[in-house]
Formats: structure tokens, C-alpha cells, sequence
């Protein structure tokens, strides 16, 4: 025992020293020859009852491998805590950009949500399967180059047609009729495409010889196809409400050819096609009943003995579509976007009641004009370069419809068309005189908005009696002269974006006096807090001038105070307010000390008068935008047209240490942890080696 023992010493650490440098027995490294001492160690360690001899120090090599094992899972924290801090500012990096970039996606356009309302339609389509839709004298380009019937372009066109969910809804309903010599409803054919399913069953039935085929010595029984699209409307009609569109389609690539002894005339169908019409127009105020006639080869206007497709598409009060007068594409191609074009123009309609009795024509004289001008007349700007109006207008739908957007367009109104309005003003008779179009003004010198962020016309409703047989819709729209534009009178033209069909563009006149303008007449400054550790304060300088605009008259001097006012933080485009925007300010003491700047402005002597003032934005400040105003108050002459107030916008970005403290805090408390731990780790496994 006592050898063992002396054995075991040797291969301990010295209390003293531990340097591997050390001469002598005072250090030594165990080696291969000392695996006999290691035996006797194991087996007290695994048997205590033979420590009788009083407590054993560890030896070197254990020691060692534990030392090395808290220093491994020391340096695997550390990684992990690096790694986490990485892939925490990744995330910051990639998820807040894209979450500005999506906000607007979470709320869409009205309009656009407007656009995909589902507004059910029942088509009922008439397919000519006479004998020459497959004669080789009609045959057309198919995609890849190659000759095809022309029955052949039609299928082609009418899957392309079914698979687009765009034009025929889920929730509306189809039927399919087939003419030649006879008629033939496709009644086991899927009417309603709500199930995807549904929809692709159909577009295998058009696809498929068997189910839809022509017949080469067929007819072309024009007469007896309506009658059965007539029945088959007013059964789909019998499951929807009033204000479902019927739209009966032919397609066509002849004339009237009925069979000996057919018992339908085109000429008596038509009647009761143009009864329906006007059954619906007088129930609900609309034409819920469209017809259209597509020809699909050229075709003569008339032909002695029978009814072309054209002469047709008149006498059922319908619309013909000539698809060879279109270019581009194939023939199927053609097809399907006169079918396209066609199904949109069954939206609701605004049509615009200028007139003077109604609206806003304060600038044009009544009695030189007339009942109906068609002019929207916004008269004088005020200081501030605005005039508002709303005028009257018509919706023909029975569905609530939205404008979005109103804008200026004279820049994309032919110059002709711009003349023969300006021909018209410039009759002596007009008052007042000098017109002049503002599409000759430096681009943005006149803008057109709505007043108000989206404005929703009412629809006709399904039996209310209404004055004059329509309701009334106003639309309010306002028009703003800026710094930039000069005295006078102007013509100009807006045009609106909307979910129904709009005019191409409506005129507007306005009338801008001699006046006083701020330039620029909206500030925009930006500023980022200095400080790397913590945010610290700075200041910006908001700048602008007061002057008289082009082509004024020379006004006496004028006294001018211009007062600021506190600017409130403002939500980003696309985010909801959120509560803490409410509150959150740049004081007006913070904008040049609470101080307003007086000056006398004498248009003799300056062209403008400059206007500076410090905004001071403390430390504490909160990053974002906020949007204040300059109240603007003129005194010494009464007649003096000037702002009220010049708005301001100063955006506040965040400091370095802002930018990083929602990622960096938590990541210095997570290293601070994991360090600790270690230390802790490191402190034990040493005192329990000693």
C-alpha cells in the first residue's frame, strides 16, 4: 500500500508549481510506464471503503481532460451566442424592409378590392357548327403556323375563354348552344364553375370531337338559335336577382340560312329580345339584357334574301365584333380578346351631368354657354391655390361603384381636341376673356384630386322611384394652382380612375388671381440623430420664401408673421395609427425657440423674402415623420391674396444606437448570461482540481 501510494504522489501536481520546466522529480509527465499506478488509483476511487490512509489528491491527466472540457463547452456558448446575434440581425435586416414593403399589401386599394367583387353574369353562348366553320376555303393560321378550320380557332378560343375564371366567375352561370341545321342545348354540359373541377370538366367537353363537333352539311338556323337563348335566359334569369346580366353571344361566320319549315323568324325573335331589354331597362334602370354578335370571317354588311350577322346584331339592339378588322394574334387570339374586351365593358357606367344648373360654373356665363357646356368650372383659387367643387353624375349600375383617383391629364389630350375646346372659349361671347391651356404651364403648375380619399356612388336600386329617373352622386374633386403657376385663366382636363367606365377625360376651367406664394410651398427637411452608445440631440433647418407669383400685378407693401405651429408624429403610409403617434410631438418651443418671423414685404424692392427657422430635436425624440404647419398671417392690404399656412414635413431617423438597440439589448443580455455561466463553469472545475 505504501508503494501504491508512493506512486501515486509522483504523478500529482506539486502544490507549489505546476511548470512542465521545472528540473527534478518535481514535474513529471505520466507516461506509458505508469499504467500499473493508474491501476491501484482506479480501484479506490471505485472502492472508498479502502481510503484508509486519508484523502487522495486527483491526478494530473484528470485534471486536465476536465479543464479542457469546460474550456470546449465555454467556446460552444460563445459560438452559440455569436451565431444567435448573427441570425438575429439577419432577421432584422430581411424582416423589417419587408414588412414596410408588405404593410400595403395588407391593405389593398379600394379600387382594386372593388375590381374583384364578384358581380355574377349569365352567359349564354351560341356556337355555329355549320358546314362552312370547316370548309377548307375558310380554314385560318393556328399558333404553330400550320392551316385550321375555323372551327378548330373557335374551340381554341372558347377553352381559353372557360379556363379564364376573370371573365366567367365562379358565381356565374353558362350554357353553351350549338346551331346549324339544328339546335342542340349542351344540357349535360356544367353551368356553374364555383368548383375548380367543374371548370376543367367543361373545358374538356369544348375540347373533346365527341361532345362538340361541326357538321359539314349543316345550315347556319340563326332564327331558331336566339329563340333557344331567349328560353334558356329567362330560366337562368328565374334563379339570380334583378340586377343579373344577361349576355347572349353568337358566333358566326354567316348569315341566316333556316331550314325548309323553320317555325323561328329571326326578325320575331329579335322582338322578344328587345321586349326583355326593355322589360329590364324600365325594372331596375339598366340594360341587364347585352347582346353581341361576333363574326368570325369577313362578311358582307347585307345580302339580298336573308339577315347578315351584322344586319342581326342591330336588330337584337347588340353590338358586332368583326374579328378580322382586329390585328395581332390568331384568329382564337382575336376571338378571345373581342370576348375579353367585351365582358369589361359590361361594368357600371358614370356618366357626368355638366350642366349649369348643377354643379360648379361660377366662371363661365350662363347665358353665352348655355343649358349644357360640359364644362366643370372651379372659378377662383383661394390663397392657398385651391378651389374645390363636386358635380353631379349618373351611375347606370346596379352595383355601388368606386372612384379612386382623380388627376390631371391635359398633357395626354390631343392638341386638336384641346383647340376645339379652346375655340369654344375664346367666343367673345365667353366671360371671362384670355383663356389660356394648362397644358402650356411648367409640368405640375395645376394638379386634380378628389376631396375626399375614395368616394362611393350609390346604385340604382330595383324598383325605387327616382327623380328624373336616377339617383343623385356627387363627385368632389379639387383643384390646386402652385407656386409655380402664373395669373390667369386656364382650360385643363381630368380624368378619373374608377371601377365602372369612365370618360375619356373631362374640361375643367379655373381661374388663378396675382397672389403671394411660398416656394417650395410644402418643406420637407431630414435629419438623423448623431450617437453611437446612446441617441443624442441635433437640429434642422426648415427653409423657404414668399414671393409674388409669375405674370402678378404689383401689389403695396405688405406686413407678414409667419407663426409655427407643433408638428405631429404621423403613421407610415399603409400602417394603421397606432395609439403612440397620437401624443408624440415636436414641441413648438423646439421650432425656433416658439418664436414667429415678422417681416414687410415690398414686391418693388425683393422679389422674395427668404424664411428660416431652426427645429431643435432633442435626444429623447422619437424617430419618424412629423408634419406641422407655418401659419402665415397678412396685414396692410385687404386685397392681398396669400397662404394661410405653408405645411412642413421633417422626418426623424433613428440614431446608430436606435437602429440596433431592439436586436443589440437582448443580444448583450444573452452574452452577459453566457459568459457568466462560463466563468462560473471555468471557477468551479478549478477549485475542484485544487
Amino acid at each position: 500500500m505504501n508503494r501504491q501510494l508512493e506512486r501515486s504522489e509522483k504523478l500529482t501536481l506539486p502544490p507549489h508549481d505546476s511548470d512542465p520546466s521545472m528540473p527534478g522529480d518535481a514535474w513529471r509527465r505520466p507516461s506509458a510506464t505508469d499504467e500499473e499506478s493508474r491501476r491501484p488509483y482506479a480501484q479506490e476511487q471505485a472502492s472508498p471503503s479502502q481510503h484508509k490512509n486519508g484523502p487522495r489528491t486527483k491526478p494530473l491527466y484528470a485534471f486536465n481532460s476536465r479543464h479542457k472540457l469546460v474550456n470546449a463547452i465555454f467556446a460552444l456558448l460563445l459560438a452559440l451566442c455569436a451565431c444567435f446575434s448573427s441570425m438575429m440581425f439577419s432577421i432584422a435586416g430581411v424582416l423589417l424592409p419587408a414588412s414596410l414593403m408588405l404593410a400595403p399589401a395588407a391593405f389593398p386599394p379600394p379600387v382594386q378590392a372593388a375590381e374583384e367583387r364578384e358581380r355574377p353574369v349569365n352567359f349564354v353562348f351560341l356556337v355555329d357548327v355549320s358546314g362552312s366553320m370547316v370548309m377548307k376555303s375558310t380554314m385560318v393560321k393556328g399558333p404553330d403556323g400550320k392551316d385550321i378550320t375555323l372551327f378548330e380557332a373557335l374551340r381554341s378560343a372558347l377553352k381559353q375563354m372557360v379556363e379564364d375564371s376573370r371573365l366567367i366567375g365562379p358565381a356565374s352561370q353558362v350554357s353553351f348552344i350549338t346551331f346549324g341545321t339544328a339546335i342542340t342545348e349542351k344540357a349535360d354540359w356544367p353551368n356553374k364553375l364555383g368548383d375548380p373541377a367543374l371548370r376543367a370538366q367543361l373545358v374538356n367537353k369544348i375540347a373533346s370531337p365527341e361532345t362538340l363537333s361541326a357538321d359539314k352539311h349543316g345550315d347556319t338556323y340563326m332564327g331558331g338559335a336566339l329563340y333557344a337563348a331567349v328560353e334558356k335566359a329567362r330560366a337562368m334569369a328565374k334563379e339570380g336577382d334583378a340586377c343579373t346580366m344577361t349576355f347572349i353571344v353568337m358566333f358566326t361566320d354567316g348569315w341566316d340560312e333556316p331550314p325548309a319549315g323553320a317555325p323561328h323568324k329571326v326578325r320575331d325573335v329579335s322582338k322578344q329580345i328587345l321586349l326583355e331589354k326593355r322589360i329590364a331597362k324600365e325594372k331596375v334602370g339598366v340594360d341587364t339584357w347585352q347582346t353581341r354578335v361576333v363574326g368570325l370571317q369577313r362578311l358582307p354588311d347585307s345580302k339580298a334574301g336573308t339577315t347578315t350577322a351584322k344586319e342581326l346584331a342591330t336588330l337584337i339592339g347588340g353590338e358586332f365584333i368583326d374579328v378580322n378588322s382586329q390585328s395581332g394574334g390568331t384568329v382564337s387570339d382575336r376571338i378571345f380578346a373581342a370576348l375579353k374586351k367585351t365582358v369589361e365593358s359590361l361594368k357600371g357606367e358614370i356618366v357626368p351631368a355638366l350642366s349649369i344648373s348643377e354643379g360648379c360654373f361660377g366662371g363661365i356665363d350662363a347665358n353665352a354657354v348655355g343649358a349644357h357646356n360640359g364644362f366643370i368650372s372651379f372659378g377662383n383659387v383661394d390663397g392657398n391655390g385651391i378651389a374645390s367643387c363636386a358635380f353631379p353624375a349618373e351611375l347606370r349600375s346596379c352595383y355601388s361603384e368606386q372612384i379612386a383617383k382623380a388627376e390631371e391629364c391635359s398633357a395626354s389630350v390631343s392638341t386638336a381636341k384641346q383647340n376645339e375646346v379652346l375655340k369654344f372659349l375664346s367666343s367673345p361671347l365667353v366671360r371671362p376673356q384670355g383663356w389660356k391651356l394648362a397644358s402650356t404651364l411648367p409640368p405640375g403648375a395645376i394638379t386634380v384630386a378628389l376631396t375626399h380619399a375614395d368616394v362611393v356612388l350609390a346604385p340604382i336600386v330595383p324598383g325605387r322611384k327616382y327623380e328624373g329617373d336616377k339617383p343623385t352622386n356627387l363627385v368632389p374633386v379639387t383643384v390646386q394652382a402652385h407656386s409655380n403657376c402664373p395669373a390667369g385663366h386656364f382650360l385643363g382636363f381630368l380624368k378619373m380612375l374608377s371601377t365602372a367606365r369612365v370618360p375619356q377625360y373631362l374640361p375643367f376651367v379655373v381661374s388663378v388671381p396675382s397672389r403671394l406664394v411660398a416656394s417650395p410651398e410644402n418643406i420637407k427637411v431630414k435629419v438623423k440623430k448623431p450617437g453611437f452608445f446612446w441617441p443624442e440631440p441635433t437640429a434642422v433647418e426648415i427653409t423657404t420664401s414668399i414671393g409674388q407669383s409669375e405674370g402678378a400685378k404689383r401689389q403695396t407693401a405688405v406686413n407678414i408673421e409667419v407663426i409655427p405651429e407643433a408638428a405631429q408624429m404621423k403613421a407610415e403610409a399603409g400602417k394603421p395609427t397606432a395609439a403612440e403617434y397620437q401624443n408624440e410631438k415636436i414641441d413648438v418651443a423646439n421650432i425656433n425657440d416658439g418664436k414667429s418671423v415678422k417681416f414687410a414685404y415690398d414686391a418693388s424692392k425683393a422679389d422674395k423674402q427668404e424664411i428660416k427657422m431652426n427645429v431643435a430635436i432633442p435626444a429623447r425624440q422619437k424617430p419618424g415623420r412629423y408634419e406641422g404647419k407655418l401659419v402665415v398671417k397678412v396685414s396692410g392690404d385687404s386685397e392681398t391674396m396669400a397662404p394661410s399656412q405653408i405645411p412642413f414635413e421633417v422626418v426623424v431617423d433613428p440614431s446608430p444606437w436606435e437602429e440596433v438597440a431592439p436586436v443589440a439589448i437582448p443580444l448583450i443580455i444573452v452574452c452577459i448570461i453566457v459568459c457568466g455561466l462560463g466563468i462560473f463553469l471555468w471557477l468551479s472545475t478549478l477549485k475542484r482540481g485544487r
